[in-house]
């Protein structure tokens, strides 16, 4: 789904950096709108949205991925939309035709990652979805609109490429895990990415899901759906070395959830509490009015949002020009008119900046399949794009080489005439 929202931008505005980056930006901004939605669905108060909106837009990784031509940020945005079209399900079923095509659009972009959005969906619908006799025509539409947007796609990739399964669900969707290794927690990176990624907000999260199960809070339907939103999207990374720091910006949906509510409702019962010694001074000033509790709960989310942003404004907003290396060295490989080989994973980024034909190595023969072999075999005009460390690899099998270009990162590498 990403990929062809991606198409569709650069149909209408041609393909460029910015038409690559629209779909990330404009579903990103939609994001923070749709979180909006949802703390207000939530609570019932604007503050709470306000308050979660500004949290997730100030997620530093989620800041960097929204402006990134990637696919977290479309994925984050699908998510965000099946769980607020659920909670506008309950009573109003016609809804959920909407969230499963929107569940659809989740599965379309991310496979197996977005099926951690349907026990979400499923616990917030229970009681409409065990009232079969009265809404089995909107489940079974739902369904079968769920099955025809997204079996055709994964019948063609089945088809098509015989281990897409097993790459896709196994390999890739678990991490070639198993079902025991799950309960095996591996949970001190993964938890040192999640508090890089939010900052200022990590502990906040901590403190404020403990409050929420702590004082029973959790027994509110609304919020016992938020903390199982957060468990089952965030444990799976618990339970492998192998997650990266964007592999948890879905988490910090939950978790811009979990911080406004929670900060809200305690605020509440601070409030309620201080009542009860109806203490003159509070009482002559008006001090403990609903608008003033209000002013003072978002007076600290801004005051939080101010600090993080200052902290992180210059990772996000470069003071000075940066050309990334694999980037730099894609462009200088686009004037030279040989056959052009990528020894590394970057395809398309190297066929953009190049604007040449490019062929990665991993899917060429044998003959072809690595530098060395290329370097045997290959008599024909070239040129090959490789890490600086691999040209060891040339010098061990006494293979001579020519560096045509070279960066901190990369070399362009030919044999020379």
């Amino acid at each position: 789904m990403g990929f062809w929202l991606m198409a569709t931008s650069y149909k209408i505005f041609g393909v460029s950096e910015f038409s690559t980056r629209l779909p990330s930006a404009v579903l990103g901004l939609m994001s923070i709108i749709f979180i909006y939605l949802i703390g207000k669905k939530i609570s019932k108060e604007n503050a709470v949205g306000f308050s979660a909106a500004m949290i997730l837009g100030t997620c530093v990784w989620y800041v960097i991925r929204v402006r990134s031509g990637n696919l977290d940020s479309i994925f984050v945005f699908f998510y965000i939309v099946s769980i607020y079209t659920a909670l506008l399900a309950r009573g109003r079923m016609v809804w959920f035709l909407v969230s499963m095509l929107s569940f659809g659009s989740l599965m379309l972009t991310k496979t197996l990652v977005g099926a951690s959005a349907l026990p979400v969906i499923c616990f917030i619908l229970l009681p409409e979805l065990i009232n079969i006799r009265k809404n089995y025509l909107w489940i079974l539409g739902g369904v079968a609109l769920l099955c025809l947007l997204v079996l055709p796609w994964y019948w063609i990739q089945y088809v098509s490429y015989s281990d897409f399964v097993q790459h896709h669900f196994f390999t890739i969707g678990t991490r070639g895990k198993t079902a025991d290794s799950f309960l095996n927690l591996q949970y001190e990176l993964p938890l040192f990415y999640l508090h890089m990624g939010v900052r200022k907000w990590y502990y906040l999260w901590l403190a404020s899901g403990a409050y929420l199960i702590l004082f029973f809070r959790f027994m509110k339907k609304n919020i016992s759906s938020l903390l199982l939103w957060n468990v089952v999207i965030l444990y799976p990374f618990l339970t492998t070395d192998q997650t990266h720091i964007w592999h948890l910006i879905p988490v910090y949906v939950p978790i811009a959830l979990i911080i406004s509510f929670g900060i809200w409702d305690g605020g509440k019962l601070i409030v309620n509490y201080i009542k009860h010694f109806k203490i003159p001074l509070m009482i002559r000033f008006n001090l403990l009015h609903d608008w003033v509790v209000k002013g003072i709960y978002l007076g600290v989310i801004v005051f939080i949002v101010f600090l993080q942003v200052k902290i992180f404004y210059s990772e996000v907003i470069p003071q000075y020009r940066y050309t990334p290396d694999d980037v730099d060295i894609s462009q200088r490989a686009g004037k030279y008119d040989s056959t052009i080989y990528l020894d590394d994973d970057y395809l398309p980024l190297a066929v953009y900046y190049s604007d040449q034909a490019v062929h990665q190595m991993a899917y060429e023969p044998e003959e072809r399949k690595t530098l060395v072999n290329l370097f045997k075999s290959e008599n024909e005009p070239f040129v090959a794009i490789t890490r600086n460390w691999a040209l060891n690899n040339l010098e061990e099998n006494d293979l001579e080489y020519k560096i045509l270009e070279q960066n901190d990162s990369f070399s362009i590498v030919t044999k020379p005439q």
